[in-house]
């Protein structure tokens, strides 16, 4: 007889063992994974200003590629521009290296540049996954937000530095380390993502989001889509190093300027915008 009443109380004991192994395994309330981040618009919208982040630092566009680099021109100029052996005036000038202080650091505008891409990608992933944008409108803005956001980044990479490695997809052991990427694959890319955040866009003042310039809006997707498309169909250093129009036949100029040209008057034809008067 004891040794039954041994044995249940074993069984009890693992029981309780299990069970609180069961309960210590449960999620944390406090933790959300993935899948909640990206179908919920109040928590998405936290990626937009991940990838904002990237813009805002001090090496980043605020620090240093949008007050430093290539300002010598005929509107702007670097008020040491003439001492050579300056890191920024090198930068004003397009006269780089690679021990520039300015530039290569830990932090500097190109890694915040690709930091900002892959926050971007990694939640471009997640929205196309769990956001439902088919019948989500918010997600689906939010979408086409981080969509031009990317393309905005990638635009300042290729004037900045040329043909730069292509990275469409959240980094993967893989993928860690890729070679620079020919600019015309990004340009198709980015052509194609602005027609698609487009769509998922409202103009200007359409709704309460897009009532001031803080939230990407159509207009400006398709603005920037026909800055790319001039850019795409016209002469650039090629990774050969010769000066040429693109050979790739999708980005041939007169298709380009078609694009730029469609893409400007349907932004005249809102009549959501106006040209500032300067009379």
């Amino acid at each position: 007889m004891k040794k039954i009443i041994y044995i249940l109380f074993v069984f009890a004991g693992l029981g309780t063992i299990s069970s609180c192994k069961n309960a210590l395994d449960a999620p944390a309330q406090s933790s959300l994974d993935e899948s909640v981040i990206f179908s919920t618009p109040g928590l998405a919208e936290g990626a937009i200003t991940g990838v904002l982040q990237s813009f805002g630092e001090t090496n980043s566009y605020r620090g240093r590629f949008l007050v430093y680099y290539g300002v010598n021109n005929d509107t702007e100029v670097y008020n040491s521009l003439k001492a050579t052996g300056d890191d920024k005036a090198r930068l004003s000038n397009y006269n780089t290296n690679v021990n520039n202080s300015q530039m290569n650091t830990l932090d500097n505008a190109y890694a915040k540049f690709y930091e900002g891409i892959e926050r971007a990608n990694l939640a471009i992933k997640g929205i196309r996954t769990y956001g439902k944008i088919e019948s989500n409108p918010q997600m689906a803005q939010i979408l086409g937000q981080i969509l031009t956001l990317r393309a905005v980044v990638y635009n300042d990479l290729i004037k900045g530095w040329g043909d730069v490695p292509a990275r469409f997809e959240p980094v993967t052991t893989e993928t860690s380390y890729l070679p620079r990427s020919d600019r015309d694959i990004i340009y198709k890319q980015l052509l194609a993502d602005l027609n698609e955040a487009a769509g998922y866009l409202p103009w200007p003042n359409e709704n309460s989001s897009t009532a001031s310039v803080e939230k990407v809006n159509k207009a400006f997707a398709k603005g920037l889509r026909a800055r790319l498309a001039l850019a795409a169909g016209g002469y650039a250093q090629r990774l050969d190093g010769t000066v040429k129009l693109s050979s790739d036949p999708e980005l041939s100029h007169d298709k380009m300027y078609a694009i730029a040209k469609k893409e400007c008057l349907e932004i005249i034809a809102s009549n959501k915008l106006r040209l500032l008067g300067y009379e």
